[in-house]
């Protein structure tokens, strides 16, 4: 009993420390990604902002297509992302664990050398992301479903939220 957790904890060990530090990178990316987005779109306000020169010319861009979607981006303090890019993020995270599953379970069949308790291990780790990466494939494929049959998918969604403004 000893040598399984051993040889668990001898295989999980590595490969949570590969994940941990695949996370914080990843993080530390998409951190840096999104703060250099709103310094760029924060000095392209202002300066929009600075080359309005009376109210009536506010009022008459703020009616205009552009005007409504910039009054938009001005007031969303943290836009949630759209249903599309949603599901296309659990689509890749359930193709990428299910493929680490498989993977794990041919090493464990195709290595000869690895003890019976050291492919019992192996085989679960393997189901438990298998099962991760299915259950991704299918909340891809009902968000999917859903977002269709509620009209999230089609582009003027957001169009419909923008209130017209009155002309001065």
């Amino acid at each position: 009993m000893a040598e399984v957790v051993g040889s668990f904890i001898g295989l999980l060990v590595p490969l949570g420390f590969f994940a941990m530090v695949c996370f914080i990178v990843y993080v530390i990316v998409q951190w840096r990604g999104r703060r250099e987005q709103q310094r760029v779109l924060n000095e392209f306000q202002a300066k929009l902002l600075d080359r309005i020169g009376s109210v009536s010319e506010l009022a008459s861009f703020l009616n205009t297509e552009a005007g409504s979607r910039f009054l938009k981006d001005l007031t969303t303090v943290n836009e949630v992302a759209s249903p599309q890019s949603r599901i296309l993020r659990a689509v890749q995270s359930g193709a990428v664990l299910s493929t680490l599953g498989i993977a794990l379970y041919l090493y464990g069949w195709f290595t000869p050398t690895t003890s019976a308790d050291l492919s019992n291990t192996i085989f679960a780790i393997a189901t438990i992301f298998f099962g991760l990466g299915v259950g991704s494939l299918i909340s891809a494929v009902l968000s999917y479903r859903l977002s269709e049959r509620m009209g999230l998918l089609s582009g003027d969604h957001s169009r419909r939220n923008v209130p017209s403004l009155p002309t001065v």
